[in-house]
């Protein structure tokens, strides 16, 4: 994800539009509609059937804007429990909850805007505590806002001090990245200074294994520069061009990365592709890999 969080509601999905991009995420996966996940809060079905398959719906962007209902409707056909939304689309958080809740489906996570962030954190964590969030995520960050490595100090102070408010409403904040966090400023590398000057007890990391591997630096090792600090991933996999490709298409070798005590720690796993040719193919393709990949971890 590149660019700001914003959320607005555009024309009607044509319903023979959507209709057959849903049949084409099913043909994908080779079968029917998987049976919906049943409900019940996160640890509750951790404890039961390990990590499930979650999608951020960036992935999705332009149907959420078309028809927000129908497109959830059909990511939780497809075979999702959970979902990271990046912007409500002019729906209350709480009505959103009651959609995906529905569906047997949650929402542990939403990625907001950077602005707001640093501006009124309160405005963010509020309403991702109506949708029944965990946590509030910065998503991205212009050019402009991150120069020098006082920036990325004053960011870190920004996410303890978002994790603060965060805490007062039972959620917490975290971090994405892309890979310009991985270049080193002054011989400084900007994630160095998240890690080391956020509060553990505060801020975690979505840690996206893409961006690693695009800032040519290895997802193993910063895994396990911080375990347990990783507590959501974005599986994005990436072809021998360095391209961005649907997950199991591409050279990651997600179950080693996935099977090691760091990779283990993470709790949520949310597929992405951030411009997908065919948005619903991805989605199912995708979804089906990291099935296959979270079948092969629980052995």
């Amino acid at each position: 994800m590149k660019s700001n969080i914003t959320g607005h509601t555009g024309s009607r999905l044509g319903r023979r539009d959507f209709l057959g991009g849903t049949a084409l995420a099913l043909a994908a996966l080779g079968s029917g509609a998987p049976a919906a996940a049943s409900e019940g809060g996160a640890h509750e079905r951790k404890h039961a059937a390990g990590r499930v398959p979650g999608i951020q719906l960036y992935t999705l962007r332009q149907s959420m804007q078309q028809d927000l209902p129908a497109t959830l409707r059909a990511v939780a056909a497809i075979g999702y429990q959970e979902v990271e939304f990046a912007g409500y689309f002019d729906v209350p958080p709480a009505e959103l909850r009651r959609m995906i809740e529905d569906l047997g489906m949650r929402s542990p996570n939403s990625h907001v805007g950077w602005d707001a962030v640093r501006k009124d954190p309160l405005s963010v964590i509020e309403p991702a505590a109506e949708l029944g969030n965990e946590w509030i995520t910065i998503a991205w960050m212009p050019p402009e806002e991150r120069q020098t490595i006082d920036d990325w100090k004053s960011w870190a102070d920004t996410c303890n001090r978002a994790g603060e408010a965060a805490r007062g409403l039972g959620l917490r904040a975290a971090y994405h990245n892309h890979d310009f966090e991985f270049q080193p400023i002054d011989g400084t590398v900007p994630f160095d200074v998240l890690l080391d000057e956020t509060d553990p007890e505060l801020v975690d990391f979505e840690l996206d294994f893409f961006w690693v591997r695009k800032a040519g630096r290895d997802v193993g090792e910063i895994l396990a520069k911080a375990p347990g600090r990783y507590v959501m991933a974005h599986i994005k996999d990436m072809s021998t061009s360095g391209e961005m490709v649907d997950v199991g298409t591409g050279e990651m070798d997600f179950v080693s990365l996935l099977g090691t005590p760091a990779g283990r720690k993470i709790l949520h796993l949310f597929v992405e592709h951030d411009e997908p040719e065919d948005a619903f193919r991805t989605a199912a393709i995708s979804y089906a890999s990291l099935q296959r990949i979270l079948k092969e971890l629980r052995g």
